[in-house]
């Protein structure tokens, strides 16, 4: 790893906030390159800070790891098949956690360091900050150790504390060992928290869940169940992971099953978190809408009408809907008033339309970049619930997550539960989560032009859907449907489990792009085509089962040839997932 890294990790590790109230939290924050002060409640909001690519919607996130990347693996963003498409070197850095994985580390680390030094009286009233940063901590790791499996932990950082420069390359460790350490470890945690006493400023330097203690229950019990169930189905710790589905959900342990209680980092004004939802989605064949997500959101599939009340309700508050031949109506046409598919209003486009790695590249390039304003395909809508949206918060772990993760646990039957009533419920979230970040908007705000698309104006008119339909008896049918078949009323081939993964995915939508990836290889749902690249020299031609490591760490880590450059490559699979995840060629 290259050295720079654990010693300005050090250096970066004093980042601070103003020991602000509850009250006066928002946007008040310190430059960090002007502070040198070091105390654990600083500490922790510093090294908090370091997981910002993994846990909010940042420009490297959205510009290029999701839409260039992960977007396609989890074919939950359209793309076509140009050269290299399973494969982008630069993407697959930008953007990336683990570029600020090292740093996290050490900073987690002078923390440990600073809370031991303390008298033994003190101990007891400050292992509340060192407990919340372990746990945002292993929540990035989770995501790290699906990418890629052994990683350096116990040596990172140690360079930068106690001088000895052997340690300036750590060691791999397992990855398998580390998931284990993880799940073992975020049990002790709940239990900490649960008894711990609150620190004195906690509240006003915990910017995720703002010294909620039964909030940070809630995120260390949730993190558990992401990674138990991620190495649950398959591999040396199916048995264990299981154990831990059953141990949480059977215990009656606080985790997050309401909108409410969503872990997340709330938008500031100002300040290292002065991130808009989605910000990144500004480059046109960033915005494609996916084919395979649309097509599941509606019965007439791709290119067809949606009807409000029959098809899926999150889809018009995801995507702008297209034109028939990709021309834009013009200003004279736009003030014309028609009878549209959705409603009577301004002459708009009327078809919802996505690609995928099954669209022709040539015809995508002639409709995508040559038409006027790009209207043939459906795009992911800037004036929607979460593109530009100056009120996102920025989602860590979600209701409707958790409750598909109790669904699919109830179905396998690995713990007794109603796997209906979990679905049901994990739908109704996550429409009711759309809405709620929609209609947070102002109604200046959703007027503003999209000068590549249509007005905000002209969409609030025709676009958005009436809510009043959406209430809990239309959710209920809507998700009894869905519980049986696809929306075009073809049966579910992998039955009701299929119904569960397949609408998880359509949740997460393009939210939680490596998420969607984790589950489809873990589970081959939902089931999804991808073409081999058409360039015959591409380094990946099919969809890969793990990412290689990011080009710092293969060229400055003098033990990465001799512990994982052996199997550093794009065809291996993970202990825990599986090699037939996908339908088409495979490695």
């Amino acid at each position: 790893m290259k050295k720079i890294f654990l010693y300005s990790a050090l250096l970066t590790a004093m980042v601070t906030f103003n020991g602000c109230s509850e009250d006066d939290f928002d946007s008040k924050y310190k430059d960090p390159s002007k502070v040198s002060e070091v105390t654990l409640d600083k500490m922790m909001s510093g090294c908090m800070l370091r997981a910002n690519d993994w846990a909010c919607s940042t420009y490297g996130r959205y510009f290029g790891y999701d839409p260039q990347l992960m977007g396609k693996l989890s074919n939950s963003l359209g793309f076509t098949l140009s050269g290299s498409v399973y494969y982008h070197d630069e993407y697959e850095d930008f953007g990336q956690p683990y570029n600020n994985y090292p740093s996290m580390v050490t900073d987690f680390k002078k923390m440990q360091e600073v809370y031991d030094a303390l008298p033994e009286e003190e101990k007891p009233k400050n292992e509340g900050y060192l407990l919340a940063a372990e746990t945002h901590l292993y929540g990035m790791m989770i995501f790290i150790l699906s990418e890629y499996n052994d990683i350096p932990f116990s040596e990172i950082g140690l360079v930068a504390l106690n001088g000895d420069v052997s340690y300036a390359n750590p060691h791999y460790e397992d990855g398998q060992q580390l998931f284990e350490m993880i799940l073992d470890r975020l049990g002790e945690i709940d239990k900490k928290f649960a008894t711990i006493e609150k620190p004195s400023a906690f509240g006003g330097q915990d910017f995720i869940n703002k010294g909620d203690m039964t909030l940070w229950r809630r995120y260390a019990n949730s993190l558990r169940l992401r990674a138990a169930l991620r190495v649950s189905t398959q591999g040396p710790l199916a048995a264990k992971g299981q154990a831990i589905l059953k141990e949480i959900l059977e215990g009656n342990y606080p985790i997050v099953e309401d909108i409410e209680q969503n872990i997340k980092i709330a938008r500031q004004s100002s300040g290292p978190l002065d991130i808009e939802g989605g910000s990144g989605f500004d480059w046109h064949n960033l915005q494609t809408g996916s084919a395979e997500m649309i097509n599941r959101m509606q019965k007439a599939g791709d290119g067809g009408v949606w009807v409000e009340g029959q098809d899926d309700p999150r889809l018009p508050l995801m995507y702008c809907m297209a034109t028939a031949n990709g021309e834009q109506p013009t200003d004279k046409e736009s003030e014309v008033v028609v009878g549209d598919p959705l409603k009577t209003g301004i002459a708009l486009p009327t078809v919802f339309r996505g690609a995928s790695a099954n669209t022709n590249y040539d015809t995508f390039n002639d409709m995508f970049f040559t038409r006027l304003n790009r209207g043939y395909y459906s795009r992911v809508r800037r004036n929607g619930f979460f593109w530009g949206n100056k009120n996102w918060d920025h989602q860590i772990i979600s209701s409707f997550e958790i409750q598909f993760i109790k669904a699919e646990v109830y179905q396998r039957g690995w713990v007794a539960g109603d796997a209906k009533a979990a679905f049901k419920e994990g739908i109704r979230q996550s429409v009711k989560f759309m809405f709620k970040y929609q209609n947070s908007r102002s109604v200046t705000e959703t007027d503003n032009g999209d000068s590549d698309y249509l007005n905000g104006k002209q969409q609030r008119y025709v676009i958005n859907p009436d809510q009043s339909i959406y209430d809990d008896a239309w959710i209920d049918q809507f998700a009894e449907a869905r519980w049986l078949t696809h929306i075009d009323g073809t049966p579910y081939a992998g039955g009701n489990l299929e119904a569960v993964l397949e609408q998880k995915w359509v949740a997460f939508g393009y939210l939680y792009c490596g998420e969607q990836w984790c589950d489809l290889r873990r589970t081959g749902y939902p089931r999804m085509y991808y073409e081999k690249d058409h360039d015959v020299t591409a380094v990946t031609p099919y969809p890969c089962n793990r990412l290689r490591y990011i080009a710092k760490e293969r060229s400055y880590n003098i033990h990465f040839q001799d512990e994982v450059g052996a199997y550093d490559n794009y065809s291996d699979v993970l202990f825990w997932a599986k090699a037939d995840w996908h339908d088409g060629p495979t490695w």
